[in-house]
């Protein structure tokens, strides 16, 4: 079953995206997806944040110590076909 709600890291370029695997996999519940057509700016790769509010998404995304250029938090509501994904501020 698809998720409607969810949490998601874009990263700007695929070095950063496989480092923030390393750290978030093993703290956290991870998938790796590709990155949402609504988020274009991006490399490939994403990670979904899918059991986790907003706080706790805040907190993973801090958590990987890199500049903040360099990921964006987004959240994303409803299915693929009618999907919205709004920017997080960190």
């Amino acid at each position: 079953m698809e998720r409607t709600e969810f949490y998601v890291i874009s990263f700007e370029n695929t070095h950063s995206a496989m480092e923030a695997q390393k750290i978030l996999r093993p703290h956290y519940s991870i998938t790796v997806i590709p990155t949402l057509r609504e988020v274009s700016q991006s490399c490939g790769i994403s990670v979904m944040l899918p059991e986790m509010n907003q706080q706790e998404a805040i907190a993973a995304a801090n958590s990987l110590g890199m500049e903040k250029g360099m990921f964006q938090l987004y959240f994303a509501k409803g299915d693929k076909n009618h999907r919205q994904v709004e920017a997080i501020q960190i």
